[in-house]
């Protein structure tokens, strides 16, 4: 079955088209089936990169298709493509957007063309189901250009067609934080769907990336990326990769002669020279070849086995086992209880486990890190053996579905072996006289919890309800409890604590080895890396979202727990110390300290803006007044505060807050 890809950029001037031309190519030189689609109607002209080659141009493209589904027909998508034919007598099939067709009645099919009614009235959302199951059939590859930003047309290509999400972005933090959220939106949007869908395997390219005159910025912009997009990289990167790593691989670099009209980097630099544009979308189309299956080879043998050996030998120095328990709880349900769950059950499950466990509990629940590449049974054997227990919610649909019974057999066989209950059902959305048909035949004998009675929107407005859904949960996580403390000993990494208490201690450590750091270390890449780390796990170490920590920190002459409280006000950001935080930028604090201060900044104005957009607007404005008015100016305090107010939809006079001089 073939591989849907969809290119994305969150903002336009990445090169999406240009990296979608270029690796269509080099799969097409490795023989494999192409399909391109030009999905970006509103500014289409992905064919313009082929103009070079032979092209079978006489077909409509893929408005005309569009507007063939509206009118309820049953056309052949094949009738509306073009043929590009290569030297070497490769093919790539082309759908392109059909402005060629008739430019001049283009744009006016295109303004008149009915989204909501293709759906609502026209059975828009089958006839594209069978589209994509057609072209999974004919090509092994198909790579859409999607439109930018959020629309019906680009979430059609991110969230209803693809399996693979290639998002685009340049160095700016607007870019990069919009794709992070994009990416979050797209996850859950998928779950909603009528239809099955594995979560997106997602492959982050940073483009238009300048290295040479800038490397220690390029070093540090890496580090930021490979943070902020680690959740990209679980579910296919071994733990022994660093992200950072697979993004130096990646990132298309910035060369200015191919900035100029559309031109082929695998076709006139070639793919031998490792500095080329060509030779970075050879390897990314030798990534998609494998399905990600080849990151050995993609990485280098001798690096890959390396770093394996270093993650063992650790692993063995730890005293962890790598078959240890990484979760208190597998919980499992079906798609049409997926969101009862994840906003009723989930996140009271978590505070009552919490308080009987004495530590924050994991919960295995979030079904991105499936791979599309893997079966569900063999995903879900591996992650069951990692999961000490399982909450099973049956709703009725999944009593027919064969991944649910490989579930409840694997447990079964595990509490037969250990003697000790592992498997604890859930029943939602029945009635007592349903219960015998909805239970899968492996639970009919089970004592189980009944929260049929408690319906999202009946028990969020009940206070009855309410307190009444929560002794039953209470029940429940006193039962799951007991289990696992009876099943051994915990693992290292859980540090028993106050429910809900930030690590103090820890804080106030890493807050005294910052100081040590910028005492000791010279300025440097390195000692930024340094700090990075520390301050990452400043915001490991909390988790309580009150501001009590910060009115502590916030007026200490410590930098280092000053570092503390911006760290809080990142993880939890809070309307009422915005102007704290405004007021630690610049020659008011230490550069790191500032920066970091423009990032919580940053964070509340995404947050609060909406809402208060006047007074984040001029606390924003302080802040970059006071970055401005501080003889080093910091760069990258400016690009922040700047991102921020373009978030407003504010552009501030002076792009960059620099003079010239």
């Amino acid at each position: 079955m073939g591989i849907i890809i969809t290119f994305y950029s969150y903002k336009g001037g990445v090169g999406r088209s240009m990296a979608l031309a270029n690796i269509a190519v080099e799969l097409a030189k490795r023989q494999q089936r192409v399909l391109v689609v030009d999905w970006d109607l509103e500014a289409p002209g992905v064919e313009r990169y082929f103009s070079a080659f032979k092209i079978e141009n006489t077909s409509a493209g893929l408005l005309q298709l569009l507007l063939a589904f509206e009118k309820d027909s049953q056309p052949d998508y094949k009738e509306y493509l073009w043929k590009v034919d290569f030297a070497n007598s490769e093919t790539i099939s082309l759908l392109h957007s059909g402005r060629e067709k008739d430019p001049a009645s283009y744009s006016s099919l295109l303004q008149n063309f009915d989204w909501a009614d293709l759906f609502a009235n026209k059975n828009g959302g089958y006839q594209l189901e069978a589209l994509r199951e057609a072209w999974q059939k004919d090509f092994d590859y198909v790579l859409i250009d999607s439109r930018t930003g959020l629309s019906d047309s680009s979430g059609i290509c991110t969230i209803l067609m693809p399996d693979v999400l290639v998002p685009m972005f340049t160095a700016n933090y607007q870019s990069l934080f919009g794709i992070r959220d994009i990416i979050k939106y797209i996850q859950a949007a998928r779950q909603k769907l009528a239809v099955d869908r594995m979560a997106l395997t997602v492959l982050p390219i940073p483009s238009r990336f300048g290295t040479r005159v800038e490397f220690k910025e390029s070093q540090e912009w890496l580090e930021r990326i490979a943070d902020i997009l680690k959740e990209c990289y679980s579910d296919w990167l071994p733990k022994w990769i660093e992200p950072k790593y697979i993004l130096e691989q990646t990132k298309i670099p910035q060369f200015d002669y191919f900035s100029f009209g559309e031109k082929l980097a695998v076709v006139e630099q070639g793919t031998s020279d490792p500095e080329s544009m060509g030779f970075i979308f050879s390897k990314i189309a030798a990534l998609l070849l494998t399905k990600f299956a080849g990151i050995e080879d993609f990485v280098g043998r001798e690096y890959y086995q390396a770093r394996k050996k270093e993650h063992e030998e650790a692993t063995v120095a730890s005293g962890k086992n790598e078959s240890e328990f990484n979760y208190d709880v597998y919980l499992s349900c079906s798609r049409d209880a997926y969101n009862w769950v994840k906003e009723l059950l989930l996140p009271a499950l978590t505070e009552y486990l919490g308080e009987d466990l004495g530590y924050n509990p994991q919960i295995y629940f979030d079904i991105s890190q499936v791979s599309p590449e893997e079966s569900f049974s063999t995903h879900s054997e591996s992650v069951l053996q990692q999961c000490k227990t399982c909450v099973f919610v049956v709703s009725g649909s999944e009593v027919d579905m064969p991944f649910i019974h490989f579930e409840l057999s694997s447990l079964i066989r595990r509490e037969s072996a250990n003697s000790v209950r592992l498997l604890f059902p859930v029943l939602y959305r029945s009635t007592e006289s349903q219960n015998s048909k909805v239970l899968p035949a492996a639970l009919k004998d089970r004592v189980y919890t009944d929260f049929s009675a408690f319906k999202y929107e009946d028990t969020i407005k009940s206070t009855r309800l309410r307190s009444q859904f929560g002794q039953e949960v209470e029940k429940l996580s006193s039962a799951i409890a007991a289990s696992i403390n009876q099943n051994g000993k915990l693992p290292e990494k859980y540090v028993p604590r106050i429910p809900g208490a930030d690590d103090l201690e820890e804080l106030m450590q890493l807050a005294k080895d910052y100081e040590e750091v910028r005492r000791k270390m010279p300025g440097s890449s390195n000692r930024t890396r340094v700090m990075d780390n520390l301050f990452l796990k400043m915001k490991d170490a909390i988790v309580d979202p009150s501001t009590t920590l910060v009115e502590k920190l916030s007026d200490s002459q410590s930098p280092g727990k000053r570092l503390a409280a911006i760290a809080k006000l990142q993880k939890f950001p809070d309307l009422t110390f915005v102007d704290w935080l405004a007021h630690h930028v610049g020659a008011a604090e230490k550069p790191f300290v500032g920066y970091q201060a423009t990032v919580a900044l940053y964070i509340a104005s995404r947050e609060f803006g909406e809402e208060n957009k006047a007074r984040i607007h001029q606390v924003l404005t302080t802040a970059l007044s006071a970055i401005q008015a501080d003889a080093h100016k910091d760069p990258n305090q400016v690009d922040v505060i700047q991102a921020a107010l373009s978030e407003l939809g504010i552009n501030e006079s002076g792009s960059n807050g620099f003079d010239g001089n």
